[in-house]
Protein backbone atom coordinates (compact mmCIF):
# COMPACT_ATOMS: atom_id res chain seq x y z
CA UNK A 1 0.00 0.00 0.00
CA UNK A 2 1.24 3.52 -0.77
CA UNK A 3 1.09 6.54 1.54
CA UNK A 4 -1.08 8.33 -1.05
CA UNK A 5 -3.81 5.67 -0.56
CA UNK A 6 -4.33 6.37 3.15
CA UNK A 7 -6.96 8.70 4.62
CA UNK A 8 -7.08 11.19 7.49
CA UNK A 9 -6.48 9.46 10.82
CA UNK A 10 -4.86 6.37 9.31
CA UNK A 11 -1.77 5.07 11.13
CA UNK A 12 1.09 3.67 9.09
CA UNK A 13 4.58 2.23 9.23
CA UNK A 14 7.01 2.95 6.39
CA UNK A 15 8.07 -0.29 4.75
CA UNK A 16 10.05 0.82 1.71
CA UNK A 17 10.69 3.54 -0.84
CA UNK A 18 9.76 2.45 -4.36
CA UNK A 19 11.61 3.70 -7.43
CA UNK A 20 13.54 6.30 -5.44
CA UNK A 21 17.03 7.50 -6.40
CA UNK A 22 19.80 7.97 -3.81
CA UNK A 23 19.24 11.75 -3.72
CA UNK A 24 15.57 11.27 -2.85
CA UNK A 25 16.47 8.70 -0.16
CA UNK A 26 18.86 11.26 1.36
CA UNK A 27 16.11 13.88 1.25
CA UNK A 28 13.67 11.52 3.00
CA UNK A 29 16.35 10.71 5.57
CA UNK A 30 17.04 14.41 6.24
CA UNK A 31 13.31 14.89 6.94
CA UNK A 32 13.31 11.96 9.36
CA UNK A 33 11.41 9.66 7.00
CA UNK A 34 13.06 6.25 7.31
CA UNK A 35 12.03 2.61 7.04
CA UNK A 36 10.10 1.43 10.13
CA UNK A 37 9.00 4.99 11.01
CA UNK A 38 5.45 5.05 12.43
CA UNK A 39 3.18 7.97 11.61
CA UNK A 40 -0.38 9.16 11.14
CA UNK A 41 -2.20 11.11 8.42
CA UNK A 42 -3.34 14.44 9.87
CA UNK A 43 -4.84 16.01 6.75
CA UNK A 44 -5.51 14.89 3.22
CA UNK A 45 -7.61 16.94 0.85
CA UNK A 46 -8.47 16.39 -2.80
CA UNK A 47 -5.53 18.55 -3.87
CA UNK A 48 -2.25 19.66 -2.35
CA UNK A 49 0.11 17.97 0.06
CA UNK A 50 -0.67 15.30 2.63
CA UNK A 51 0.07 16.34 6.22
CA UNK A 52 1.58 13.60 8.38
CA UNK A 53 2.86 13.41 11.95
CA UNK A 54 5.67 11.17 13.16
CA UNK A 55 8.17 11.40 16.04
CA UNK A 56 6.43 14.58 17.31
CA UNK A 57 7.04 16.22 13.91
CA UNK A 58 4.43 17.46 11.46
CA UNK A 59 5.36 17.39 7.79
CA UNK A 60 3.61 18.05 4.48
CA UNK A 61 4.43 15.48 1.79
CA UNK A 62 3.72 16.17 -1.87
CA UNK A 63 1.43 13.71 -3.62
CA UNK A 64 4.10 12.65 -6.11
CA UNK A 65 6.44 11.85 -3.21
CA UNK A 66 3.66 10.05 -1.30
CA UNK A 67 3.19 7.69 -4.27
CA UNK A 68 6.76 6.43 -3.74
CA UNK A 69 6.43 5.58 -0.03
CA UNK A 70 5.28 2.03 0.65
CA UNK A 71 3.51 1.66 4.02
CA UNK A 72 1.69 -0.85 6.18
CA UNK A 73 -1.60 0.41 7.61
CA UNK A 74 -2.44 -0.05 11.30
CA UNK A 75 -5.83 0.29 12.99
CA UNK A 76 -5.05 2.09 16.25
CA UNK A 77 -4.42 5.88 16.29
CA UNK A 78 -1.06 7.25 17.43
CA UNK A 79 -2.23 10.82 18.00
CA UNK A 80 -5.45 12.71 18.61
CA UNK A 81 -6.73 14.20 15.31
CA UNK A 82 -9.30 17.00 15.17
Amino acid sequence: MKLIELNKGDVFKIINFEDVCDNMKQRFNSMGINKNTMGQILHKGFFGPIEIEFNNTKLAIGRKMAKKIEVKKYECPLFETN
